[in-house]
């Protein structure tokens, strides 16, 4: 029997005793997906919730990263569509040009096939067929950990749609000059023999060697100029010596000229403010086409004239200021050979070896050349400014605000977007140049003749688009833009962003920009930016380290919702934290907790028992524990709702933790098994039954977005209306909280902890039940204890439990503990040597930790850093220690030992 066809009164799932995640998680995935229960509505009524899946790169499989945004995505989008809200979360995979064609060679390279020596046809059949397996791969990892995608609704960055968006996308900023072809330094891979952009750059710390080289002066005069450089390649290519304006050590040389080894050339020495008088001589050679601070000292320098280039595409010497016998060279190789002339013709000084930051390609791992290049820019500046404005007038807002900083430091510094690359697998630039007129025209449709002549021999140019020049088009895009499509009208603008913030300038403030630009409003109200999720060794979980278990492999031993709960507890989800064992054992415990729970439940919950469609009534007879249960459920439910308000997803699902596991399990049903058995009547038995079976089944509500599988399977095996918990209504403020119940159970439970302390700290062993004493303050309270000290009892272990009044006598050689309430007790054990060399032990201990508090209250600059919050927190720890080690001293005292009190 399918699971759609149990009777809506009354679950009929059985309950396995153990929690088995495997089978449940994959028969509730093939449940939903046969009632396309994920599947947004194309004509919707009401505010819509949507949501645009940060498409992955088709380069390989899903990392513990993806896991970490998709179980934050799911938890949002699950909530909004049990609110009631028309709910899409659409889903695709972005072709990662440069990314995928790097694979495809390395794959094709293991067989022996090189890929530039294909023709293009069957080179673009390698990548389309890697594209297929891995987004195949890519959606059985997303379908495997639940998360509630419309995969009816898949796109793709080159599917014909995404294809016709890229081209009106260039062709509105190529007309309006937004887009232009010019020679800027850029980022180049010579192994790939492409530009790259930032994000694909790794820097790293590495040994190098500096070469200390005299240019000689122009005049003849003996000496020269001495010159420090890692690259002693690219003299070919200087054009000046620069020193700062300030460094007195060279203010006579300036204006001076020198002659540039290995060329008949001359240069002179210049000025700067860029140039660093503490590295190396101070003096820096000026070679702009191959480095970027020395292309901007030429930019401000208008009487220098640029070089010719000396590097060809893959970095080997070439062009006309080469001498023959070098053409050719690689460039590694080209230094050794220029440092021997150096040194043959006297003007090597010397070497010495230092460490320097080396950038080199993420893609090939080639050192990276910058290189002065005619490529295709996005002008920056004014798409920048109203995405700085949007942020600025809380248009849109970044989680976690800190942030926002981070923001404005890099758009308002921004630089034009190189955006060609010299690939095969993208976007051709689609600009057309016709051969008869030389009339070149960008163009949204293949154009068949020139607009300006009329014929038909038109040359597109070459080069494809950056990939990212259309996933910073991706909220819009993924619904139909630029069609005016009825999920562009519905579901537009989405209402959140969920993704890393290592990607906050090439993406998220790429998407900003372009949602303003292209459709008037900001394409999100909202940016949520997760952590960094890293290894044993500190490092972040990436497919380029290939330190990220796959999440199949987890999902397989562990559960996706072991997975999930781990990712959003207890780290927070926007802070960096560690992934390995110990979270995922501690979401595997608290699910095992669950399962436990639902099955003491239903063990007290008759087959006729309706579904829970309304909180239990309170009335004068009701116990203390069933309203304070009642209670701590409404506050917990008002702590979720404001979390999730706020994107704060890990102190949502802490709340959820902390009432299932300590207020539901460990108290609750240990206050009740009496009652549930009928022990005190059955009324009684009635109001606990229907106050567990309510609290239990509204907290699988509110948990049902975190860990979707468990909380569906447990949900139909209650009393329940409806064919889906993924589709039952989100729990409304049904009850308010009662500070009363909570302020009275919370003197029990205090009772109770101060018991067990007094337990642990007279080594009383577990299996021994002593008698225990409580004297409270106010009558009131002692009436309190009085009606409740058979469930102080239970909890605390005791027996029997003797309420005191106020002003009774305690018992002697008994150890006793104060509180606001009033004082506890237990029997004082007989000392022996064992337990007094452990209290001494445990002394010690205490003794460095309450110096180490009362040292950092002591600091000013700690006082004065700290939220008053952490300040109090540390000084009642100093009271805690204080007083456990006077407790000790007393212990000790008895015993015949002597200590003084801190």
């Amino acid at each position: 029997m399918s699971v759609s066809q149990e009777s809506a009164v009354g679950g009929s799932t059985p309950l396995a005793a153990r929690f088995e995640p495997g089978p449940i998680e994959h028969r509730w995935q093939e449940e939903w997906a046969r009632l396309a229960a994920f599947r947004a509505p194309d004509r919707p009524r009401g505010p819509t919730f949507a949501l645009a899946l940060p498409p992955p790169n088709v380069t390989g499989v899903l990392t513990i990263g993806h896991m970490l945004g998709g179980t934050v995505m799911d938890v949002l989008v699950r909530r909004a569509r049990m609110q009631g809200r028309p709910t899409l979360w659409v889903p695709g995979v972005d072709h990662a040009g440069l990314a995928t064609q790097v694979e495809v060679r390395r794959r094709l390279s293991r067989q022996g096939i090189r890929f530039e020596a294909l023709p293009q046809g069957e080179a673009l059949g390698h990548l389309e067929k890697w594209r297929e397996e891995h987004e195949a791969r890519i959606r059985t990892q997303f379908e495997a950990a639940g998360f509630s995608i419309d995969w009816s609704r898949f796109r793709y960055t080159q599917d014909a749609l995404a294809t016709r968006a890229t081209r009106e996308a260039f062709v509105r900023l190529y007309r309006e000059g937004l887009i232009y072809r010019g020679e800027r330094m850029i980022n180049w891979d010579p192994r790939l023999e492409t530009a790259i952009s930032d994000l694909e750059v790794v820097h790293s710390e590495e040994e190098g060697t500096l070469y200390y080289v005299r240019y000689p002066w122009a005049d003849g005069s003996p000496g020269g100029m001495e010159v420090a450089t890692a690259r002693p390649e690219t003299i070919l290519g200087d054009v000046a010596i620069a020193v700062h304006p300030s460094d007195t050590r060279h203010s006579a040389m300036v204006g001076r000229r020198v002659r540039v080894p290995f060329t008949d050339r001359v240069v002179p020495i210049i000025t700067d403010e860029a140039i660093d008088p503490a590295f190396g001589t101070g003096a820096l050679k000026v070679t702009p086409r191959h480095d970027l601070v020395d292309y901007e000292v030429f930019r401000r320098h208008p009487d220098l004239a640029m070089p010719p280039e000396i590097f060809d595409t893959r970095a080997r010497l070439t062009g006309s200021g080469v001498p023959a016998e070098w053409q050719g060279l690689d460039r590694d190789v080209a230094r050794e050979r220029a440092a021997e002339e150096l040194e043959r013709l006297a003007l090597l000084v010397r070497r010495e070896k230092f460490r320097h930051s080396v950038a080199r390609s993420e893609r090939s791992e080639a050192i990276v050349e910058p290189r002065l290049s005619t490529q295709w820019f996005v002008r920056m500046e004014p798409l920048a400014a109203p995405a700085i404005a949007t942020v600025r007038e809380g248009r849109i807002r970044i989680h976690p605000e800190r942030w926002n900083l981070t923001y404005f430091r890099w758009m308002e510094s921004i630089q034009d977007w190189c955006i060609s690359r010299q690939i095969l697998w993208g976007h051709r630039i689609p600009v057309y140049t016709c051969r008869s007129c030389r009339n070149e025209f960008a163009s949204v449709d293949e154009p068949k003749e020139c607009p300006s002549c009329h014929r038909a021999d038109l040359a597109q140019d070459p080069d494809v688009l950056d990939t990212w020049f259309t996933s910073w088009m991706w909220p819009f895009l993924a619904l139909g833009w630029p069609e005016a499509t009825g999920d562009l009208a519905h579901y537009y603008p989405t209402k959140v962003l969920v993704t890393g913030r290592d990607i906050m300038f090439f993406w998220v403030a790429r998407m900003i920009m372009a949602g303003l630009k292209f459709t008037d409003r900001p394409p999100f109200p909202d940016v949520v930016f997760t952590g960094m999720l890293r290894d044993a060794q500190g490092r972040r979980m990436s497919k380029h380290l290939g330190n990220s278990p796959d999440p199949l492999e987890v999902i397989r031993e562990r559960g996706a919702d072991t997975l999930r709960f781990s990712l959003a507890f207890p780290n927070p989800i926007e802070e960096d934290g560690p992934f390995g064992r110990a979270p995922l054992d501690g979401a595997r415990n608290f699910l095992t907790k669950l399962w436990n729970v639902g099955r003491f439940t239903l063990l007290h919950t008759p087959a006729d028992t309706p579904a829970p469609t309304a909180p239990p009534l309170l009335g004068p007879d009701s116990t203390l524990e069933d309203r304070w249960i009642l209670s701590r459920y409404a506050r917990t439910r008002e702590e979720v709702e404001s979390s999730l308000d706020a994107f704060q997803i890990s102190r949502a699902a802490g709340a959820l933790y902390q009432f299932l596991w300590h207020d539901v399990a460990d108290r609750y049903v240990e206050m009740v098994k009496e009652r549930l058995s009928g022990g005190v009547g059955t009324p009684s038995q009635r109001a606990a039954r229907t106050t567990l079976l309510f609290v239990t089944e509204r907290a699988l509500r509110l948990l049902h977005p975190f860990v979707p599988h468990v909380t569906e399977e447990l949900w139909h095996a209650y009393p329940h209306d409806g064919e889906l918990l993924a589709l039952a209504p989100w729990p409304d403020a049904e009850l308010s909280p009662d500070p009363t119940a909570e302020a009275e159970m919370e003197a029990v439970l205090e009772a109770v902890r101060l018991l067990r302390n007094l337990r642990s700290e007279e080594s009383i062993a577990a299996e021994k039940v002593p008698p225990a004493w409580v004297r409270a303050t106010t009558p009131s309270l002692t009436a309190l204890f009085q009606l409740h000290h058979g469930t102080i009892e239970r909890l605390a272990r005791v027996h029997p439990l003797t309420i005191l009044a106020s002003g009774a006598q305690g018992p002697e050689n008994a150890s006793s503990r104060v509180a606001p309430f009033g004082e506890v007790s237990v029997p004082r054990p007989e000392g022996s040597a064992e337990t007094n060399e452990a209290l001494e032990r445990e002394r010690e201990k205490l003794i460095g930790l309450l110096e180490h508090s009362r040292e950092r209250l002591a600091d000013p600059g700690f006082r004065a850093r700290a939220p008053p919050a952490v300040v109090r927190e540390h000084e009642t720890k100093v009271e805690e220690l204080a007083g456990r080690i006077r407790r000790i001293d007393a212990h000790l005292s008895r015993d015949g030992s002597s200590k003084a009190n801190p």
